[in-house]
């Protein structure tokens, strides 16, 4: 990432106020939150995790103003972002830690899972992906979700969110598959279209509950179509 990209970026996180948004935004945003929360408390490696809770090291890399902690509150986990702005706002004052996901500073192999969500379209694909590769441990897994390029939905707030924004596709993570970093599962989510974020907000949350229920049966036919991909990728 150049560095006027990433004055950019730092800039729009910076003065990032999510409470100014209209509701129809906020309503979206949290729809794509519980798909992920679904997605991820269904995983099989994450389900594992469970069992030895204090012994399992996790980093949220990445991790704004705190809208995953309760996927990871029960973990020893660290919760990195670059924004000072983002870490304010999150309400827990210890494991905190500003950095930025190029150049994480930590050893190698200290985590057994990282969560890297929505922030691979701001930064240098390769460089950040191969950084998690690094601190990750052996049999460690990342989790992936970025928005993605090859969607037929293209709702305008996450395509073009008034940031340098990459879009990324199911092939970006295959050129970056390595012999000793691995892609276990890519699958697309999200399959609402922006036409109906024009409904009043009850109705739309009504939607949302719909798309909601059905997002993994839409998932199954239109395969790697969803506004959002994510990708699970285990270190050997």
């Amino acid at each position: 990432m150049n560095k006027l990209k990433s004055d950019e970026v730092k800039a729009f996180y910076e003065n990032w106020d999510v409470s100014k948004y209209p509701d129809y935004l906020k309503l979206l945003m949290e729809f794509e939150e519980n798909l992920i929360f679904k997605i991820i408390l269904e995983d099989d490696f994450f389900k594992s995790l469970s069992k030895s809770h204090k012994n399992t090291k996790i980093l949220d890399c990445g991790c704004g103003f705190g809208s995953f902690y309760n996927l990871t509150k029960d973990f020893d986990t660290l919760y990195l972002d670059f924004s000072l702005n983002l870490l304010k706002k999150f309400k827990i004052e210890k494991n905190k830690i500003c950095a930025n996901i190029e150049n994480l500073p930590f050893k190698n192999g200290i985590f057994d899972l990282i969560l890297c969500i929505n922030v691979l379209e701001h930064v240098d694909f390769e460089k950040a992906v191969f950084e998690v590769k690094r601190v990750l441990k052996t049999n460690g897994r990342a989790y992936f979700i970025v928005v993605n390029a090859d969607s037929i939905i293209n709702d305008e707030i996450f395509v073009d969110w008034k940031i340098p924004h990459n879009l990324i596709s199911k092939s970006d993570f295959k050129s970056i598959e390595t012999d000793d970093f691995k892609i276990e599962y890519i699958i697309s989510f999200y399959f609402l279209h922006p036409f109906f974020k024009l409904f009043p907000k009850l109705i739309l949350k009504r939607i949302i509950d719909l798309f909601f229920k059905n997002d993994e049966k839409i998932s199954k036919v239109l395969k790697f179509k969803g506004q959002f991909l994510i990708c699970k990728m285990v270190k050997k």
